[in-house]
């Protein structure tokens, strides 16, 4: 290479990294903040996980920690969460009612679940489910029907377990024939389970059905 040709080169690469030490001098803070930001941002998301996590171990704690048949222990859990905890926790509150005999007191409670809209269909269909269970033994025959209308429906989560309660809402009021047809439907249905079609079984056995049709 020619000294000439050296020159060239050196003046060239001084040109080069002086207009890069322009470039970083006037855009380079720009840099600093961009990376600033990301890792900001990167902590803020990790603290607020941890944060979320935290809470949903405590929310979860307080849920194994009470006792489920206590009215007492569930009303003490109900005022210490918000949101769809405290939605599952009247569903507790409903149940422990219920064991203790307070119909009334579950029924609104689980009726309050299902009309809030704050938790899936699964979760509002259950209360509604359970709303009918718990005072079965003392609802008019049309009026559980009508409650456990949409529950029956094909494709609803609970349709098996709600015809079996509808049969037996049936069978209390007489209505024999239409309380077969709802037992013979669990029977048949494919995603049945043993235990339920041998309690639809039995009760049809129970209260005079023809099992003879159920092969047919």
């Amino acid at each position: 290479m020619s000294e000439t040709d050296s020159f060239i080169q050196e003046v060239t690469e001084e040109v080069r990294q002086d207009r890069m030490f322009r470039l970083w001098k006037k855009y380079g803070p720009y840099a600093i903040a961009g990376v600033i930001l990301v890792v900001a941002i990167a902590a803020g998301l990790n603290w607020m996980n941890h944060r979320e996590i935290q809470a949903a171990r405590a929310v979860g704690g307080a849920f194994l920690n009470s006792d489920m048949t206590s009215v007492d222990d569930q009303e003490v859990l109900l005022g210490s969460v918000e949101g769809a905890a405290a939605e599952v926790a009247k569903m507790r509150l409903a149940a422990a009612k219920a064991t203790e005999g307070d119909v009334e007191g579950a029924v609104a409670l689980y009726d309050e679940v299902a009309a809030s809209g704050a938790l899936s269909d699964v979760y509002t269909q259950l209360a509604q489910l359970q709303a009918v269970r718990v005072q079965a033994a003392s609802l008019a025959t049309d009026q559980g029907e009508a409650r456990l209308a949409p529950l029956v429906a094909e494709g609803a989560p609970y349709r098996l377990l709600a015809l079996e309660l509808r049969a037996l809402i049936r069978l209390n009021a007489g209505e024999t024939e239409a309380a077969h047809q709802d037992l013979a439907a669990i029977v048949r249905a494919p995603l049945a389970t043993r235990a339920s079609r041998e309690r639809a079984i039995a009760l049809l056995a129970s209260s005079g059905g023809d099992l003879a049709e159920l092969t047919q």
